[in-house]
């Protein structure tokens, strides 16, 4: 996955809620996420907040509905983490 084609921003504002906004670009934003997370992480991540559909998501990544949701809680989990989400907003 490319960099643009990643909504760090909405992806951020998914998971932590719109309480705060991250104070980096756009471009940061999705370098932080690639640096941190799998690449079957960001996709499921970033499927999960445009609205894609679950199914094509998890055909184009060869995962059953059981990995991809395992994936996104675990994805959830890390961004949730205090040392990870901190970066987005320093």
């Amino acid at each position: 996955m490319k960099l643009k084609e990643i909504e760090a921003r909405k992806i951020i504002e998914y998971v932590l809620g719109d309480k705060r906004t991250p104070t980096k670009s756009d471009e940061e934003l999705a370098m932080l996420l690639k640096k941190r997370f799998t690449k079957k992480e960001i996709e499921v991540l970033n499927a999960s907040t445009c609205g894609v559909d679950k199914a094509s998501t998890m055909g184009a990544l060869n995962i059953d509905e059981m990995r991809y949701e395992k994936l996104l809680a675990g994805a959830i989990k890390k961004l949730k983490n205090e040392t990870t989400h901190g970066d987005f907003f320093n």
